[in-house]
């Protein structure tokens, strides 16, 4: 079967965490793959606003699920299907997090806006560097009065998500747990609305484009790109991918630091070989990260 899009995850799928682009086998893939015909659709937790040209190497993304799903734009950013969060679950957040003093920032379509401790999620940004990442000042909280939000992300220890969900579990909003682990038993958390991941996502992309999903392959790495691997007709997690994810892919295929994404676009659109782990042990994906926790 000639499959008709790839989707990509960002992060320790298309570009190694803390490097600036992708590597150039895998943009030569990319592009090798646009020109027979396949479509390039971007996966991300990241929102489309913080996504730029320099990060994607010369790649030109034909489509782009940003927000875990809650937001499909095309290639000019126009959007084709989303699901912004409500006033209600915005303002649990807020209350919650200012309660206990809890970086937490919404993903608007122009910016992230940090609601609570902007100096703090700043400051955790900056010691990121290649990857992109950066948030406004945005603690005036009147962002939302123009539209709300996609999505939102928040710093938080291992005691709060249970304290929240007691509070307003009601809600059912979806915390995805992103990146390494940070000092004190404290995760980094995309949130979403109830039901809505990138397996949403890229079924309303696959309905605008006249596709089934058995048209589609996806490749990602964690936790967030479960319900895209479920979705896509073929599945495939970088070895370097999660247990969930590894668990929920139809195979596995090479780490990002071994150019995974570019066999696997050889083998389905050019005939070539199995894109398969190498087997070689190379290290947290995360190491930059968790590197800059270290020095806290």
């Amino acid at each position: 079967m000639q499959y008709k899009l790839l989707a990509s995850d960002f992060d320790n799928t298309l570009v190694p965490f803390g490097e600036p682009c992708p590597r150039p086998a895998v943009v030569k893939a990319v592009k090798k793959m646009q020109t027979a015909g396949g479509k390039f659709v971007l996966s991300t937790g990241r929102g489309y606003c913080v996504i730029n040209k320099q990060q994607l190497g010369g790649i030109r993304f034909d489509y782009a699920i940003a927000n875990n799903g809650a937001c499909v734009v095309d290639r000019d950013g126009a959007i084709i299907a989303e699901h912004p969060m409500t006033n209600e679950e915005m303002y649990a957040l807020v209350d919650f997090c200012e309660d206990y003093n809890y970086p937490l920032q919404f993903n608007f379509r122009d910016g992230y806006y940090a609601y609570c401790e902007y100096e703090s999620l700043r400051d955790f940004y900056a010691q990121l560097g290649g990857s992109g990442l950066t948030c406004k000042d945005g603690e005036d909280q009147d962002r939302h009065l123009i539209d709300m939000p996609h999505a939102a992300f928040a710093c938080l220890p291992d005691e709060a998500l249970e304290a929240f969900n007691r509070k307003y579990g009601h809600l059912n909003l979806r915390f995805m747990m992103v990146g390494a682990v940070r000092e004190g038993s404290w995760h980094c958390y995309d949130i979403v609305r109830e039901g809505i991941d990138k397996g949403v996502g890229l079924a309303d992309l696959c309905e605008t484009m006249g596709l089934t999903l058995a048209d589609a392959v996806s490749a990602g790495d964690s936790a967030n790109d479960v319900g895209m691997l479920k979705a896509a007709g073929l599945g495939c997690c970088m070895a370097n991918g999660s247990d969930d994810a590894k668990e929920a892919a139809d195979r596995i295929i090479g780490d990002v630091r071994e150019d995974g994404l570019a066999a696997l676009i050889e083998e389905l659109w050019f005939n070539g070989p199995r894109a398969e782990p190498s087997g070689h042990e190379l290290g947290s994906p995360w190491g930059q990260m968790e590197a800059a926790e270290e020095k806290q």
